[in-house]
């Protein structure tokens, strides 16, 4: 095994660099974790229809509850604010509950949703010079003043 900091040759036992004192076991350990990431099995998509049923069910069921709910607590208590919190966060939980379950379909599965509806992964990138245009060199804010200085220095 190879030190990653010093580069020096150390057996693979050993808990420490013997140049420069790194530790190589949690170099090790890192290495293993990220070549079980690397071999894990993908993440399983879900079917759509299956998903679909379930936000549906759940729309259904959960704004039947909450409107129920609210109006209980609306006939408990008419001039409060707790029936009108109740229904803003049931709906609020509803939406977000519904957004999640959304997220598992791939956008693969989603054949029957138009691609111009949702937003481009990527935004084309444009330049201002022509492909055929030599690159031109880049200079720092604070590049001349620091050639001015170097410059001074070599003068002295």
């Amino acid at each position: 095994m190879f030190c990653p900091d010093c580069g020096a040759e150390n057996s693979r036992g050993q808990k420490y660099c013997t140049r420069c004192g790194t530790n190589l076991i949690a170099i090790d350990r890192a290495r293993d974790i990220l070549s079980e990431m690397s071999t894990s099995a993908p993440v399983p998509q879900f079917d759509t229809s299956n998903v679909l049923k379930i936000v549906a069910l759940i729309t259904l069921f959960g704004f039947l509850f909450v409107t129920i709910g609210a109006a209980i607590l609306y006939k408990i208590d008419r001039h409060g604010p707790i029936p009108i919190m109740f229904a803003l966060s049931g709906f609020g939980a509803l939406v977000l509950i519904c957004r999640y379950l959304l997220r598992l379909i791939s956008p693969a599965a989603m054949s029957g949703v138009k691609q111009s509806s949702m937003p481009p992964s990527y935004a084309p990138r444009t330049t201002n010079r022509a492909l055929n245009e030599p690159s031109s060199s880049y200079n720092s804010v604070i590049e001349e003043p620091t050639q001015q200085i170097e410059g001074e220095r070599r003068a002295r």
